[in-house]
């Protein structure tokens, strides 16, 4: 399967990246990779399907930062 990846610009708050990469880890398999690719942008990659990886992402951000989690990040590219 190939490798799917989103970006999104997310503030650079230590605690909550670190909340944000616990919570993907804990969802197990296939693993979410995230990565910082500037000061605010983040990508994340996993090998499954789009969809699923935007669905996973956005679940694990709402769990961490909450119901105004769409306040806080905004999609990139």
């Amino acid at each position: 399967m190939e490798t799917a990846s989103l970006w999104l610009a997310v503030p650079d708050d230590p605690d909550l990246l670190a909340r944000l990469a616990a919570r993907l880890a804990a969802d197990g398999e296939p693993e979410v990779s995230l990565r910082r690719t500037s000061s605010t942008v983040l990508a994340f990659e996993a090998p499954t399907g789009e969809m699923m990886l935007r669905s996973r992402v956005i679940q694990a951000l709402s769990d961490v930062a909450g119901p105004d989690w769409q306040g806080l990040v905004r999609t990139v590219g």
